[in-house]
C-alpha cells in the first residue's frame, strides 16, 4: 500500500473498541493486533530489537523495566542540555509497567507528542528540540522523537541524538543500536519529504559544563567540515557522525523488528557477559549469561 504522506497534517490516533486506528490526512489506518497490545513501534526499538536484546524487550513488556538512578539522571541531563521539561513522565524509582505505547496511555502519549508534529515546525528558529516523526510501515505507526533537529538557512539540516553517560571513557564508543535509532530519525524525515544533510549521536557525561544548545555553531562546523567520524568537541563531550545506510536496508531492519511484533517470529535472545550483566531480568531470564 502507498502512503501519502501529509506533512502539513499530523497524525492522530484512536481507539476503536478492542482496536485502533491512526488517521492521517484524508487515510485511516486500522492498526493490526500486536504483541503485548502495543497501538504503535518506538523506533528506538528497531536498534535494540537488532543489535542489543530482543528477548529484553520482550520481558520488559512482560514484567515490566526498572527505573533506577541513573535513568532518571539522564532524564534531567537531556532536560538541561536541551532546555526542555522532562517532569510528568510518570515514572518512580523501582519497578514500571511499559505503557508507553498501549492502550489508553498509549493513545494520548502518541497523540499529545503530535502538538510538535515536525511539520508544524518553525525552521527559522536555530533548532527544534524533541520534534515528532511518524512512518507508516504495513499499517504500523512508527513514532521517533530526535532529541535536536539544527536548522541552516530556513530549512531541517543535522539531526542530533543525545546519550548520557557516567564517565568520559564511554563517550568514545557507539553502540550498533544507538546507531540506528539516531539513523531512523534521518530516513523518517526523508520518507516525510524533509532533507537532512546529516545525523550525528552527541555522548555528553552527565554534569558537565558543556551545554549542546549553547554550541550550536560548534557543531554545526564539525557536521559540515572533515571527515572524521568521532569528533570530541571537549573531554566529555564526543560528537558521533552517522554513515547513514540506503533506505532500503533500513526497511530491511525495520521488517525484521516488525515481525515479532506482528507475531510472525519469537524473540531473539543475545545472551552476552556484556548485555546480561546490566539487565533487570538477568535472574529469571532462561537466556541469561549471568545468574
Amino acid at each position: 500500500m502507498i502512503v501519502l504522506v501529509r506533512l502539513d497534517v499530523a497524525p492522530r490516533m484512536e481507539l476503536m473498541g478492542d482496536s485502533a486506528v491512526l488517521h492521517w490526512g484524508d487515510e485511516t489506518f486500522k492498526i493490526p493486533r500486536l504483541k503485548h497490545g502495543i497501538l504503535f513501534v518506538m523506533s528506538g526499538y528497531i536498534g535494540s530489537q537488532l543489535y542489543g536484546c530482543e528477548y529484553k524487550v520482550h520481558l520488559d513488556y512482560m514484567r515490566g523495566r526498572i527505573v533506577n538512578r541513573s535513568i532518571l539522571d539522564g532524564l534531567i541531563e537531556h532536560s538541561r542540555q536541551l532546555g526542555v521539561d522532562e517532569e510528568g513522565l510518570g515514572i518512580e524509582l523501582g519497578w514500571n509497567p511499559v505503557l508507553i505505547n498501549r492502550g489508553e496511555e498509549g493513545v494520548y502519549f502518541f497523540n499529545e507528542r503530535m502538538r510538535n508534529w515536525i511539520g508544524y515546525a518553525d525552521f527559522s528558529k536555530p533548532y527544534i528540540q524533541e520534534a515528532s516523526l511518524v512512518m507508516v510501515r504495513r499499517d504500523i505507526p512508527i513514532l521517533g522523537l530526535p532529541d535536536l533537529v539544527i536548522n541552516v538557512d530556513g530549512k531541517p539540516a543535522y539531526i542530533i541524538e543525545l546519550k548520557t553517560t557516567g564517565g568520559p571513557r564511554r563517550t568514545r564508543s557507539l553502540m550498533t543500536r544507538e546507531l540506528l535509532q539516531a539513523e531512523s530519525y534521518y530516513h523518517m524525515m526523508r520518507y516525510l519529504g524533509l532533507d537532512p544533510k546529516g545525523v550525528a549521536v552527541v555522548k555528553i557525561v552527565r554534569g558537565t559544563d558543556f551545554r549542546i544548545i549553547d554550541n550550536m555553531e560548534l557543531i554545526i562546523k564539525y557536521m559540515e567540515n572533515g571527515d572524521d567520524d568521532l569528533v570530541m568537541l571537549t573531554s566529555n563531550v564526543a560528537l558521533h557522525k552517522i554513515k547513514v545506510r540506503s533506505f532500503d536496508d533500513f526497511l530491511k531492519d525495520v521488517d525484521y523488528a516488525l515481525d515479532y511484533w506482528l507475531g510472525l517470529r519469537n524473540p531473539r535472545p543475545n545472551p552476552s557477559r556484556r548485555l546480561c550483566s546490566s539487565c533487570e531480568h538477568r535472574k529469571r531470564c532462561p537466556y541469561s549469561a549471568v545468574k
